[in-house]
């Protein structure tokens, strides 16, 4: 028997930084699981834990945290 998909609720919000930047928060349902902040010429993709990796795009930022949560908590 197969299990049954449970569909889950992903928010990305846009939270403005002090030095007039943008920071995206990734949420799934209330729990927040990373940011996505800009960093010179690329973006940083931190992890509630502390982790942080260095990725070329938002979208890159968010797959990544996407993955990283399904892998150890999802």
């Amino acid at each position: 028997m197969s299990k049954r998909e449970k569909s889950v609720q992903v928010t990305i919000d846009e939270q403005k930084l002090p030095d007039g930047g943008s920071m995206s928060v990734l949420k799934i349902g209330t729990e927040t699981i990373g940011t996505v902040t800009p960093d010179e010429d690329r973006f940083e993709a931190q992890l509630n834990d502390g982790d942080v990796y260095r990725v070329k795009s938002v979208d890159e930022g968010v797959e990544l945290l996407l993955r990283d949560y399904h892998l150890h908590r999802g």
